[in-house]
């Protein structure tokens, strides 16, 4: 039974116990579902009263009616009856003007507000539990380090150690992008290299060679991708809408996977157009065009 500091409890038989008073209610598909009888008993109100708010509630867009009501059959009528969903019965708690909405409106507020509260402590938790695994992994990969120096140690140990490093320093940067600490790096400026249709359609029959298994691999489906390769060098007032390599080659890869302007293998060649692109510039780099 309720105690009176609770509005509702519901049991294990689907009742909700309201002020020593029982309502039946179904549980079905993950919800409660309500007549506006019952929500008119609930809420102590008149059932014009929750039909009223029911209208106005799907009316102005606040819930969707299709997918909040549901008729069903229920013993001793001959016709199905009309439920409404939890969402549907909250959001009429919080309109319905009578003594039981209030202490349903408090009631609702403070397990909120409870909600809220605890969840941001367990987070918060986790988040102090997560940094400092971060940091006991670093501290590792640190002394790690350190042993490799050290006469006698094999290279099939040092390299371990070194792809151990470099995934410690992986998981750093997501961390700090979590956190919003990732500094952008300015990146490279423009250069005189363009990455062009016929060199990058030689990156993809290379391609080709090794995915055997599919001869679609490659193949255009239509020019997007001709389209996607000028957008990486669009211009606006003059300027290039963008100007380092990097984000040259982070929207090459996105335009290509994007538009899946081919029959397979989209991604795979999306992957190795920004890898070669980013490698042919540091090439051609080394070695300016005249």
């Amino acid at each position: 039974m309720a105690s009176e500091k609770d509005l509702t409890t519901k049991d294990m038989r689907g009742q909700v116990i309201l002020y020593k008073n029982h309502l039946e209610v179904r549980l079905e598909k993950d919800t409660v579902w309500l007549t506006q009888k019952q929500m008119s008993e609930l809420f102590d109100t008149d059932r014009t009263v929750i039909g009223k708010h029911l209208r106005n509630i799907f009316s102005s867009g606040e819930l969707e009616e299709k997918s909040n009501v549901q008729k069903m059959h229920i013993a001793n009528s001959d016709k199905p009856v009309t439920f409404y969903t939890l969402d549907a019965i909250i959001s009429v708690g919080y309109r319905v003007n009578s003594k039981r909405g209030t202490q349903f409106r408090i009631w609702a507020t403070n397990v909120l507000r409870r909600h809220l509260v605890d969840g941001y402590t367990i987070n918060e938790k986790r988040l102090k539990l997560q940094q400092s695994k971060i940091r006991e992994l670093q501290d590792t990969v640190l002394m790690l380090g350190n042993i490799v120096l050290l006469d006698g140690v094999s290279d099939e140990a040092k390299g371990v150690v070194q792809i151990i490093s470099e995934y410690s320093k992986a998981l750093s940067i997501l961390d700090d992008f979590d956190h919003q600490r990732l500094a952008v790096p300015k990146g490279t400026r423009r250069t005189k290299y363009k990455l062009t249709y016929e060199e990058a359609r030689k990156i993809i029959d290379q391609m080709k060679v090794k995915f055997k298994d599919s001869a679609l691999v490659g193949q255009e489906k239509d020019k997007s991708f001709q389209g996607s390769l000028g957008a990486v060098y669009q211009t606006f007032n003059g300027k290039d809408v963008y100007p380092t390599v990097e984000d040259k080659a982070a929207h090459l890869l996105y335009f290509v996977t994007k538009n899946h302007s081919f029959i397979d293998g989209n991604k795979r060649i999306a992957a190795a157009l920004f890898v070669c692109f980013l490698r042919l510039f540091s090439a051609k780099k080394r070695h300016p065009v005249r």
